[in-house]
This record gives structure tokens, sequence and C-alpha cells, in this order.
């Protein structure tokens, strides 16, 4: 286990007090951007599945009224993750020119979704879609607090723009190179941590959020800890990859890719194991004891949202597995 802690395996551990500060800032931003990626996507989801109820009883123009309504919403999940992938690619800095880049282009993206975020709940006023700028729903200060929101957003676009413009020079990055994405698969490669990234976002709120939704007395307990822990399995796995994993030295990703992904495949299987036991164990869960939780009430008689929870964290870890096999060849 030593080995797996040695901080002269990791990167951060040869960086200056400027490099330091600097690592802790972005890795702060990080924290702060997947939880507000994750509780936005949440939320959005929520407004989907509205839609999707009103259409299967028969009321489509509903569904659309509640989608262009709830539009800022998701606007404000491209919003979250974009600004997630912007403190990404500046936190792995493959190289000073794809650095400068791409913090240019994520910037004004993000200025982008939020610009348009902002005017299309302006117009919505004036078109009389929204009552007030205070309506009460889906949030309690929606769509007042979307607009907040993009505003703050639009601040952060300007202030990477400026930095990158003018400011770049009196207080440059000295963060280090952590190394090219090196794949013949590249598509699928960002294809597949996309989707691995959507799964952890929305497994912490679920995870978060069944604490107290799902109902954890009347013989349940088992199955309730099970679905808790399964959902914060993906971004568990995903934290260790994004703040333990890509913060190794090239050598020692090689050396210990294989071993961390062996744990990665044994915890997959075993909260497999037990979620199944739990479901044996309370077959009708799902559908009485966490039906007011979306994950499960969305496919209550199959639990589905669990299953795929539980699997996810397995691919990543037979993945991983594969690579460092192929490393270890090398």
């Amino acid at each position: 286990m030593k080995r797996f802690f040695d901080k002269t395996n990791f990167i951060p551990s040869e960086l200056d007090k400027n490099a330091t500060l600097q690592n802790r800032f972005l890795t702060g931003l990080l924290v702060l951007f997947f939880l507000a990626s994750s509780f936005t996507f949440f939320n959005a989801l929520y407004g989907f599945v509205d839609a999707i109820g009103s259409i299967v009883s028969a009321s489509a123009d509903v569904a659309i009224y509640d989608l262009l309504r709830s539009m800022p919403l998701i606007l404000s999940v491209f919003m979250s993750i974009w600004a997630l992938l912007l403190c990404h690619a500046s936190f792995r800095k493959v190289s000073e020119e794809k650095w400068h880049r791409s913090l240019v282009k994520d910037a004004i993206c993000l200025i982008v979704f939020a610009g348009v975020n902002t005017l299309y709940v302006i117009i919505g006023l004036a078109a009389g879609k929204y009552l007030s700028i205070v309506e009460g729903a889906p949030s309690p200060w929606f769509p007042l607090d979307s607009v907040l929101y993009s505003l703050l957003f639009i601040a952060l676009g300007v202030l990477v723009l400026l930095y990158e413009k003018k400011w770049v020079a009196k207080r440059p990055c000295y963060l280090p190179k952590r190394g090219e994405i090196v794949t013949k698969a590249r598509g699928l490669y960002c294809t597949f941590m996309s989707f691995w990234l959507l799964f952890a976002l929305y497994g912490f709120a679920g995870g978060l959020f069944s604490i107290f939704i799902y109902d954890f007395a009347h013989g349940y307990a088992f199955y309730g800890v099970m679905t808790v822990l399964c959902f914060l399995l993906s971004p568990a796995m995903l934290c260790v990859w994004e703040f333990y994993y890509n913060n190794l030295k090239e050598d020692k990703k090689k050396e210990l890719l294989l071993p961390l992904a062996l744990c990665g495949l044994m915890v997959a299987i075993l909260f497999i194991a037990l979620d199944m036991v739990a479901l044996s164990m309370s077959l009708d869960a799902p559908s009485n004891a966490g039906f007011g939780m979306f994950p499960i009430a969305f496919a209550a008689s199959v639990n589905i949202a669990t299953l795929l929870q539980v699997f996810v964290p397995l691919i990543v870890a037979i993945v991983a597995l594969i690579k460092g096999i192929r490393l270890r060849k090398k």
C-alpha cells in the first residue's frame, strides 16, 4: 500500500510555491464546478422526465411548453459542464500552445452559452412566457436564478479571456505538463469519458439526494444503503482518476495502473453482488421505498438506474485493466 501513496510518485511533489498554489486553486475549482454540474444536471433531468410524463399522458403540447419553459435550466447544465471542462483543461496543461488555445475556445463557448441563456429569459419575459422574473418553479427563484447563474459564467469567461490577453505575462501558469492523451481511437475515448462524466454527475447528486428521499425503514435499510453506495461509486472512481491517477508521474502511471484497475474491478464486482443480494431480499424496494426519487421512480419495475450506476464503473475498471496490461507489455 505504501507505494500507492508515496509522495515522490506525484507531480505536485516537485512543484514550487507558485505552482502549488495554482494547483490547489484549480483543484478547488474542479470540485466546485463538479458540484454545480451535478446538481444542475440532476434538476434538469427532473424537468425532462416531467415532459416525458406529459407525452405519455397524451399531452404533447404541455410537454413542449414545459421543455421551453425549463430551457434556462437545461442551458445551465451546459454552462456548468463547460466550466468544468475548461477547468479540467487548465489542470491538465498538455502543452503550452494547446493550453492557451483551449482556454480561449472554452471561455468563448462559456460566454456564448451564458449569453444565450440570459437572452432567452429576457425574450421569454417580454413575450409573456414567464409571468414574472421570479415564478417559484422549478426552483424558488426561477428564472431569476438562471439569469444570475448565467451572469456569473459570463464574468468567468471574460476573466479567462482577460487573463489570456493581458495578465498571462504578469502571472504565467507554472503548472507542469501532465502528458498527452495518446490513443488511436481518440474520438471513442473522448465519447467514453463524456458518458462516464455524465454518470458520475448523475450518481453523485442521486446518491446525495437519496439519503434524504429514500425510505430506509420498513425492511428496506440494506437495499437503501446499497442504493446510495452504488450511486456514489461512479463519482468516487472518477475522483480517483482525476485527482490520483492524473497526478502520477508518467513512469508511475505505467507501474500503478494495473493494480489500480484490479482494485476498481474488485470493488465494482463486490458492489454488483451486494446490490443483487439486496434486491433479492426486497424485490418491491425500488417501487415502494424509492418511488419519490427520480433515479428509481423513472424505472421502478426494473431498477435500471441503480444497475447502470454499478455497471458503468465495472466497464471503466475493465478498460483500465486492458490498458494496464498493454502498458506492462510495452
